[in-house]
This record gives C-alpha cells, structure tokens and sequence, in this order.
C-alpha cells in the first residue's frame, strides 16, 4: 500500500503490495482507484484510471466514499480501508458515494492490480 501525505490529504494508491499485508504472494484484486483521504477521514476519488474497475462503474474524480459495505471511511484508518478495498480479483465491494446533491451506491468488482512498466518499457 502507497499512502503519500500532500497538503494534508493521505493519497492512497491503487497500487499496493498485497502480498505484505496479507502474508501470502496470491494476487489481490483494487478497485482500481486514486482515492485522497482528509485529516477528518473524509475520502474522495482523485483518479480513476481507464479501463479499471471504479471508471468501468462510473466513479470520477471528486466523487466522496463515504462508506465502504456499510461502515462509514471517516471510522476506518489506513490499514482497514486497504483490506476493505483490496480483495480476491472477481469479487464485488459495495461502495456509497456522494457526487454533487446525489447519493448513489455502487458495486465495484475487482480487477487485477496493474502492472507498471519498466523504464525501458518492457
């Protein structure tokens, strides 16, 4: 897991080293999302890369979480959102967001994590 502080916003990235918070080398599935966390818990979506599992559901950056499978984000640190996200590749996390006025739920499958490409760009 990738949390970078910037302007007192934790970003947490959708791409993270399963395989250490769980203890095993199975592959662990995101959302595939760029989400920002505020000093007061409050999570939002900052990016949502093409072709992955939070675009293909229509989530847009500025979006607001505000719970993942029921449980409010503002009452989960770091660690347990990351297991809340992350999961078996093919299996489903229900999201609620906030965009605008709007209060929408979602149901976002797993996909795998990306694979990032070396320098050289092999």
């Amino acid at each position: 897991m990738r949390w970078v502080r910037r302007f007192g916003v934790n970003f947490l990235g959708f791409v993270a080293l399963a395989g250490a918070l769980y203890g095993c080398a199975a592959e662990v599935g995101t959302i595939g999302a760029l989400l920002g966390q505020k000093p007061d818990g409050r999570l939002f979506v900052r990016e949502t890369p093409r072709g992955l599992a939070a675009a293909r559901v229509g989530l847009a950056p500025g979006d607001e979480i505000l719970l993942v499978e029921g449980k409010d984000v503002r009452q989960m640190g770091e660690h347990e959102l990351y297991r809340a996200l992350s999961g078996e590749i093919g299996t489903t996390v229900k999201l609620t967001v906030v965009r605008g006025d709007g209060v929408f739920r979602v149901l976002v499958t797993r996909t795998p994590v990306p694979q990032r490409s070396s320098p050289s760009g092999h």
